[in-house]
């Protein structure tokens, strides 16, 4: 469990603040539109280390471009639902995610055999174990035999420049936490808390933002991170999440020992990110009264 001593513990207001909420939407739409936009090509996001992101863009790839906006639009609404406590949100998230047609498309396409048989969407760890293992190799060609898709295994050359899986270090947990180490002291000035297992946990501010920092060293999975702050007087407050939550990333697993150093650049950036995101929300005009 996140570290929580440095985030106030101020009760959540009894009602979801709708106004509050539809404006966070509206910013963050923006920054997903951007990120989005042609000319843009995902600067951000292609950098995630994280399959489940992969997975995510290439699904974006694939749709007409009539489509895209309402992924957007509907990525957008939930995200926005992130920024508040979960017990006010949750009957309109799920309410978001089992009927808006947007979100049904991607969940049931995220779930299809075509974005999850293929080597690219298994994470690193998983992928190189499944290829030095022959049974495993044998089985993977017996499934495969009986598809009618070709499934990718074509890491994207922003995180894996050798196409050829077998030759690529995934980067092992002590050199994650030293470059988290290292990052997190120059970002909070703080000195992690080291928990059962080898977890740290990280809290202190970036600019008017108090937030504590959870990283999680899974093994095949690579690197877990999420921050836990609030903004009382707004109703704020967020809980393991991560820039990567808007985009569908499930976990880092895409590290390796030659993008380990300037993923934690990446990373280093969406934890600003996060913090000057909670500002401008912050800063928003209070709904009006009546």
């Amino acid at each position: 469990m996140a570290d929580e001593s440095n985030v106030s513990h101020a009760p959540p207001p009894h009602a979801l603040d709708m106004d509050l909420l539809s404006r966070t939407g509206d910013l963050l739409l923006a920054e997903l539109a951007g990120e989005a936009e042609a000319g843009a090509g995902f600067p951000k996001v292609t950098r995630i280390p994280s399959s489940g992101t992969i997975r995510f863009l290439d699904y974006f790839a694939s749709l007409p471009v009539a489509e895209r906006g309402p992924l957007l639009e509907a990525t957008a609404r939930a995200g926005a639902m992130c920024f508040f406590p979960p017990p006010l949100i949750a009957r309109a998230y799920e309410e978001l995610r089992t009927t808006n047609p947007a979100c049904v498309q991607l969940h049931a396409a995220l779930q299809s055999p075509f974005y999850s048989m293929g080597l690219r969407y298994c994470g690193l760890g998983m992928a190189k174990a499944m290829l030095n293992d022959p049974q495993s190799v044998v089985q993977m060609a017996k499934t495969r035999a009986t598809l009618d898709f070709e499934p990718r295994d074509d890491p994207p050359k922003e995180l894996v420049h050798d196409a050829d899986l077998r030759h690529v270090q995934p980067a092992k947990a002590p050199l994650l936490r030293k470059l988290v180490n290292g990052m997190m002291r120059e970002l909070l000035s703080a000195k992690g808390t080291k928990r059962p297992g080898g977890d740290m946990v990280y809290s202190g501010a970036i600019g008017t933002i108090a937030l504590t920092v959870s990283f999680f060293f899974t093994g095949w999975s690579g690197l877990r991170h999420g921050v836990t702050a609030a903004i009382p007087e707004r109703g704020i407050r967020i809980f393991g999440m991560t820039y990567g939550t808007l985009w569908s990333d499930t976990g880092w697993d895409y590290l390796t020992e030659e993008n380990a150093a300037r993923s934690m650049d990446l990373l280093r950036e969406n934890l600003v990110f996060l913090a000057q995101f909670l500002e401008r929300i912050r800063s928003l005009p209070a709904s009006a009264e009546g």
